[in-house]
């Protein structure tokens, strides 16, 4: 799954030398495994992201919006319509927790088609 996100991380200019990346895909990662954490987002997964990277909440926050921020001003908007088939995230900014949830949703339901491919 890793290897997913950091594709799709870098289809949108968001590469591993922005503090939030790690952050990023630890977050999908913990939002895929459990899809209830997005519902407690600051305790579920910010705060055990802070304490695995030794940083605070606050910078996880902050650099989760700088992730964000990147991706949305290099095509993220695309991205996130091929990902919803929602046209509106071409002029919406999305909050940090949408994009993990979709994030999230997007590589369990590819996993799941391929397993079914499989099948």
């Amino acid at each position: 799954m890793r290897r997913s996100i950091q594709l799709l991380l870098h289809t949108t200019g968001v590469f591993s030398y922005y503090y939030g990346y790690q952050y990023f895909i630890r977050a999908v990662e913990l939002a895929a495994q459990d899809p209830e954490r997005l519902q407690s987002i600051r305790k579920e997964i910010y705060i055990t992201i802070a304490f695995e990277f030794k940083t605070s909440i606050t910078s996880v926050e902050r650099d989760l919006r700088t992730v964000r921020d990147i991706m949305m001003r290099n095509g993220g908007g695309q991205l996130l319509v091929q990902m919803t088939g929602n046209p509106a995230w071409l002029c919406r900014l999305p909050y940090p927790r949408d994009l993990i949830a979709i994030f999230s949703q997007y590589l369990r339901e590819t996993a799941l088609l391929k397993e079914a491919a499989i099948l």
